[in-house]
């Protein structure tokens, strides 16, 4: 794992460049604004802060793939700067980029995407990669129009799950030794019909 038909009581109110907003949170196609968090699209000058991020050897114990060199970074960006679903992470405060988080084509159907999403190690621990995955999940449902958000991960991966588990994804099962390092992997999803159920709970 490196994982909208809009509804009426989504959206509170359109601000003044338009922008749907939902518990606080700004969405266009281009970035979603949280208290802590700035999650937009890519840019060329990124691919030295994420050749850093993917050198981590915790990320990469997970299965984040890492670049040799910053150039195959930047290659990679090429395809990342023109597609909405996958975005960099941006601490507010300090203006860094200290991770990434995507919903990516698994090759089922229109509509099944598969969410992905990692922050660098001295952000961890503070709760960001939850907010930026409930972020994304909303913009994935709500912008989208996505059926399914899918997440894969591997079972030594705790971090991982726990902020799945605390953003409402239902474990749907594990397959054994199915990780390139022969751990197993764990399946969690959400569907669009829970998140719209999860929408009309009391805040």
């Amino acid at each position: 794992m490196f994982t909208f038909a809009v509804i009426s009581n989504i959206i509170i109110y359109h601000n003044k460049t338009n922008n749907p907003t939902i518990a606080g949170r700004i969405f266009n196609m281009t970035t979603i604004e949280t208290n802590n968090l700035i999650l937009r699209n890519w840019q060329e000058t990124d691919a030295p802060a994420l050749y850093r991020i993917c050198r981590d050897d915790t990320l990469r114990k997970n299965g984040i793939a890492s670049f040799e060199t910053i150039q195959s970074a930047q290659e990679t960006l090429l395809s990342w700067t023109k597609d909405c679903r996958f975005k960099a992470v941006i601490h507010r405060e300090s203006g860094e980029l200290i991770g990434f988080i995507s919903l990516g084509d698994m090759n089922r159907y229109n509509g099944y995407a598969e969410l992905e999403f990692a922050i660098t190690a001295d952000y961890r621990n503070r709760g960001y990669a939850t907010e930026a995955v409930k972020c994304m999940v909303d913009y994935g449902f709500l912008k989208l129009g996505l059926a399914v958000i899918a997440a894969w991960v591997r079972s030594h991966n705790a971090e991982s799950l726990r902020v799945l588990e605390k953003c409402g994804f239902t474990f749907e099962g594990r397959l054994r030794k199915h990780a390139r390092d022969q751990s197993d992997t764990l399946c969690y999803s959400m569907l669009q019909e829970e998140w719209e159920d999860k929408q009309k709970e009391p805040q």
